[in-house]
């Protein structure tokens, strides 16, 4: 059974919790564990582009279609994003690794990072990856600020997708899915 770093204990029908500082190199240690799809999330404003490699993205609703992206605040691309209002999320498959890595160069100009794969715009403007597993183009709704991050939620306004396989990133190393037994 593994170790909790900040355990639950039952008081009378209330909770009571015991706050255990959690270090950064153990959260680090094990969210390199945890196996995530690689996205690069976009964004435009007038003629200025730029993006990063993220793999804090998820869902957040299908009914009115939400998406949520975390960016660090030092990121380049979040003024960007902030600026605009709008994102666009691009789910990379299996063929575009290249690509990620680019877009995880933090000192690399963005004219580079745009420089591989083809790229179009759907409703807001936020550069969209042709051959993406799936793109969602999404408007600002909410941001909220959390440590080190921006938490962006977006409205889903456009969505693009491809029969492929995804990409995925563990440990430090891109991957792919395979097969389970079953």
């Amino acid at each position: 059974m593994p170790a909790f770093s900040r355990p639950i204990e039952a008081n009378g029908g209330s909770e009571r919790r015991c706050h255990v500082a959690v270090t950064e190199h153990d959260f680090k240690l094990g969210m390199r564990q945890v196996a995530s799809s690689v996205a690069i999330v976009t964004s435009r404003a007038g003629s200025i582009r730029n993006g990063l490699t993220a793999t804090a993205v998820c869902s957040v609703s299908a009914e009115t279609p939400t998406m949520l992206v975390c960016v660090n605040r030092s990121a380049s691309a979040e003024t960007l994003i902030a600026e605009s209002r709008s994102f666009a999320i691009n789910f990379l498959t299996e063929e575009q690794h290249g690509i990620a890595r680019l877009f995880s160069r933090s000192k690399l100009d963005p004219a580079e990072r745009f420089a591989e794969g083809r790229w179009r715009s759907m409703v807001t403007g936020a550069p969209v990856l042709d051959g993406a597993a799936a793109s969602f183009d999404c408007e600002v709704e909410q941001r909220v600020v959390s440590g080190t991050h921006h938490l962006y939620l977006g409205r889903v306004v456009a969505v693009a997708t491809a029969q492929s396989e995804p990409l995925m990133y563990r440990d430090g190393l891109f991957r792919r899915l395979a097969q389970s037994g079953n």
